[in-house]
């Protein structure tokens, strides 16, 4: 159906995460996908042949966006991730592992053919041998055991369309920096895990633009024992059933014994580095939540309508396997309660010392829904000390920075693209406010409540197996 051109809302509160205060009874004109006004509702005219939205009472936030996905291929009808995306307010996505598909679900979006997310898409993981995921069947991931095939992988990469190079865990120091080296000369940003093999001081002024979950990473650094623990990264070695499961096992225990010798003053310098390095930081918070503490996982939460039928069986032996690594013993399962409220109290002094957060929930994933998701990082980020408008500031300001957004998104201006969530209850007075969506505005196309509904309809029908 055809839009208006141009739309009016019209009485709304504007929470811009600039650092600006609320801005009550405002106007925002929308024409195409662009905003054109933004301003007192006394102060703007409603154009005559703009359709007008009266939403007093309401909350205008920027789009939100979800700064480490997987987007599943559960099923062949993208409508189904995409559709969830949109109805939970997330219109944009950084997609961390570069399955090809996306590629062409990304022109479909693009195009209008399919109501969906900006998307930015990974290359493969560049991984070394045996790969972490190597156990996954048709998973997107390229050992690289080599500087020169890790210069081809980067190539391959690129060339296949991919927007940043993803490194992950079990690089090759030589591997690491050839990765680094190569994608520097084609002018394509690295992200991702750091590498158990480099130490992390070395990794923050690499190159890499963004570090991705709290495993292993800052911890080790800002520890007195800072060397022993280092070294005891580098010599992790996996099991061949399940080599996720045994390195995740293997580095709790490195990050119990660095949170017992935590130096604080060790951590500042390791922050100070970052800020410095102009390094973004990705905590996902939610996925930890669920790894430190399975036991929140629910298989009878609402939101499984949403996901395919084999879903709560894949949960199960993701979450004894892969997460417990096979089983936690009391004394683990002790310990990594605590490491939760550790990884919070760590993500409270990055943002307390200016380092660049971005929100990401590394779903989809045992306990993590498409679009949902982000909601329950915002709260995840808030119980960590944040306060409601920083973490909003890491869902919009910042990814849009980061992108390279930052001149026409991300924020509720003039000359931005209109990408909007249209709340029923102030984000401000309580983050779980940003579930309580009314409408949301993508590109410059309004979804309204009926229309919302109906990407929730649709998602449940094609996870059932019906179209």
């Amino acid at each position: 159906m055809m839009q208006p051109s141009t739309r009016a809302y019209v009485g709304v509160t504007v929470i811009d995460p600039t650092g600006l205060p609320p801005r009550p009874d405002q106007t925002v004109i929308v024409t195409g996908s662009t905003i054109t006004a933004v301003g007192p509702a006394a102060q703007v005219p409603v154009p005559a042949d703009s359709l007008r939205h009266d939403l007093s009472g309401k909350f205008v936030i920027p789009g939100l966006v979800d700064m480490h996905v997987h987007s599943e291929a559960e099923t062949d009808d993208p409508r189904h991730f995409a559709g969830l995306y949109i109805a939970n307010g997330v219109t944009a996505v950084r997609e961390m592992w570069g399955r090809p598909a996306l590629h062409e679900i990304r022109r479909r979006i693009e195009s209008g053919e399919l109501i969906g997310p900006r998307m930015t898409i990974a290359s493969p993981l560049l991984d070394g041998s045996p790969a972490l995921w190597s156990d996954v069947p048709d998973a997107p991931v390229v050992p690289v055991t080599s500087p020169d095939r890790a210069r081809r992988a980067v190539s391959e990469a690129i060339d296949g369309g991919a927007d940043f190079i993803k490194v992950y865990s079990r690089l090759s120091p030589e591997a690491y920096r050839a990765v680094i080296a190569e994608a520097g000369r084609r002018n394509v940003v690295v992200a991702g895990h750091r590498s158990d093999n480099v130490p992390f001081l070395d990794q923050i002024e690499s190159g890499q633009r963004s570090f991705e979950h709290l495993f292993g990473g800052i911890w080790p650094a800002a520890s007195a024992d800072v060397e022993r623990l280092e070294a005891a990264m580098a010599s992790i070695r996996t099991s061949p059933e399940f080599h996720l499961g045994s390195w995740l096992k293997q580095v709790a225990q490195v990050e119990w014994d660095a949170v017992t010798s935590y130096d604080r003053r060790r951590a500042s310098s390791v922050f100070d580095r970052l800020v410095a390095a102009d390094v973004a930081y990705t905590p996902t918070l939610a996925v930890h939540a669920v790894i430190d503490r399975p036991e929140s996982i629910r298989l009878d939460d609402r939101r499984m309508d949403y996901l395919v039928p084999g879903t709560p069986e894949s949960w199960d032996f993701l979450r004894a396997q892969i997460y417990c690594g096979g089983g936690r013993s009391d004394e683990e399962a002790s310990r990594h309660r605590d490491l939760l409220d550790r990884r919070r109290a760590t993500v409270a002094a990055m943002d307390q010392a200016g380092v660049r957060l971005l929100a990401g929930t590394d779903s989809v994933g045992p306990g993590l829904f498409p679009g949902a998701s982000l909601h329950l990082e915002l709260e995840q980020l808030v119980a960590a000390g944040l306060t409601p408008l920083r973490a909003l500031r890491c869902a919009t300001v910042e990814p849009a920075r980061f992108l390279g957004r930052g001149g026409w998104a991300g924020t509720v201006e003039a000359d931005r693209v209109a990408d909007l969530v249209v709340l029923d209850a102030d984000p401000l007075a309580d983050i779980r406010n940003t579930r309580r969506i009314h409408a949301v505005v993508v590109d410059g196309r309004y979804i309204g409540p009926d229309e919302r509904d109906g990407l929730l309809t649709t998602a449940q029908r094609i996870a059932g197996g019906n179209r």
